[in-house]
């Protein structure tokens, strides 16, 4: 990951002082629920806005991680006992790297595409109840969670929520590299992402109905981006 990946010598009260004023929105949702298409729909939208920052889900650095048997990403899937606590920690600095980066720009409002929290409230904790992570290794992974995530704001959140049935159906569809995930996966994704967005009452959350086709529904799209809009504007 080179120099991009390297931590900085900032203080936590020096990046508070730059990140306070900053609006924190996130859209989250189960793979395959359609959050990519509004990610990227909202980016487009709000292109040439330079005070609006859009942050990608680092699939890209996940996939430069490799030996020659694939990439990180296709041995998590073929073998999550053994690369669950590494799959977790990469996902986790490469969140943070960009995300800290984000918060030193001279931005009003970043936009993400799923954030720390989501791998610490679903990822991470399915995988640990699942006994796919140990408890010493569950243990590291939220000593390294709670030194950083406090110097940001607050999530405003879109969560897009979709049935996993339909989500299974759409990642077929897409056919990505190294993206072969059983339904029962996508079942037990959804599982926590509604115990942590629905479940517990939280006032903010914004819930968009993701079985909808937004693709080629232009007046359901345009709603979901308004509901965005309010969030980053409210």
């Amino acid at each position: 990951m080179g120099n991009r990946m390297s931590m900085s010598c900032t203080s936590s009260n020096a990046l508070r002082v730059k990140t306070n004023n900053k609006k924190y929105i996130v859209i989250q949702g189960n793979i395959g629920a359609g959050k990519s298409t509004l990610f990227n729909e909202v980016k487009t939208r709000f292109s040439g806005n330079p005070r609006i920052c859009m942050l990608p889900e680092p699939v890209d650095t996940w996939m430069d991680i490799k030996d020659k048997s694939g990439t990180i990403l296709e041995h998590y899937y073929s073998d999550q006992k053994k690369y669950a606590f590494t799959f977790q920690m990469m996902a986790y600095i490469s969140r943070l790297s960009i995300l800290r980066e984000a918060m030193k720009g001279d931005y009003d409002i970043i936009i993400s595409e799923r954030s720390l929290e989501t791998d610490r409230n679903v990822f991470a904790a399915m995988l640990y109840d699942t006994e796919m992570i140990g408890d010493i290794e569950y243990q590291i992974y939220k000593k390294w969670f709670d030194e950083f995530t406090s110097d940001f704001p607050k999530e405003t959140t879109i969560y897009v929520k979709t049935d996993p049935d339909v989500a299974h159906k759409r990642v077929i569809g897409r056919n990505r590299d190294g993206e072969t995930i059983p339904i029962e996966y996508l079942e037990m994704c959804h599982k926590y992402h509604e115990k942590w967005l629905v479940s517990q009452d939280n006032t903010d959350v914004v819930i968009l109905d993701g079985n909808m086709d937004i693709k080629s529904n232009k007046d359901i799209m345009n709603i979901w981006i308004m509901r965005v809009f309010e969030a980053c504007f409210s």
